[in-house]
């Protein structure tokens, strides 16, 4: 696949069918990925790959707490509305809403189905059936808020290019790492580890209705100042 047809045609994929990747495959695509810049050639990643039993304990658990009614914790700080942080508004809060309601339109969710969206919540939860996830850590000797982040951000979109010279789809998400004392505890992964993201890996069920969305991009020139 060509490098910017990778790029225009690269969507976050929500089904997958059941048919395993081979372990070998995906270690593939990760030693590609890891191609990626790096402040300083540092280089901060390190990679859990998790399939069959322990990824099975690691939706359960998951859904179960979830179901709980437990909010997320991850090791990258979500917004504190008690310290004033409200999160995502203006037009980052818009984009958000568009891409909800739009994919719950696919999916036939009405607004209020209450029953629909702690199912669709759970299939989240469930990380979209993919038959594989990876989870990305960092030491914790490193700064978790400063340029090991960014690091991060340049190599996951270079697994999730990467992947679909495999025929491999992905989805990037923060709630395969939504519990972390719980997934250090299922996977092994140490204290002195900062567990900062999660990805699906798996072939795309390209029949499912959820899978044909595509979601929208602002026209640079919006976005775009020239300074000559």
């Amino acid at each position: 696949m060509e490098l910017i047809d990778a790029i225009k045609k690269r969507k976050s994929v929500r089904a997958f069918k059941p048919q395993a990747v081979p372990t070998e495959t995906i270690k593939q695509v990760l030693e590609i990925a890891c191609r990626a810049p790096s402040s300083v050639n540092s280089q901060p990643w390190e990679f859990f790959i998790v399939k069959g039993e322990k990824l099975d304990k690691l939706r359960n658990m998951g859904v179960e707490r979830v179901s709980q009614g437990n909010k997320p914790n991850p090791d990258v700080p979500l917004p504190d509305k008690e310290k004033g942080d409200m999160g995502l508004q203006g037009i980052y809060k818009k984009r958000q809403v568009v891409l909800g309601v739009t994919m719950f339109k696919i999916l036939g969710i009405a607004k209020g189905d209450q029953k629909s969206m702690m199912d669709y919540m759970a299939s989240m939860y469930r990380f979209w059936d993919a038959p594989a996830v990876i989870i990305i850590c960092i030491d914790k000797m490193l700064k978790l808020l400063t340029y090991p982040l960014i690091d991060i951000g340049a190599l996951i979109q270079t697994i999730a290019l990467t992947a679909q010279e495999f025929d491999l789809g992905t989805c990037i998400m923060r709630a395969i790492v939504d519990f972390p004392e719980q997934v250090r505890e299922i996977l092994g992964i140490p204290d002195s580890k900062y567990i900062v993201i999660g990805m699906t890996i798996g072939y795309p069920d390209w029949d499912h209705p959820i899978n044909s969305f595509q979601s929208e991009r602002d026209d640079v020139e919006d976005l775009l100042t020239v300074v000559e």
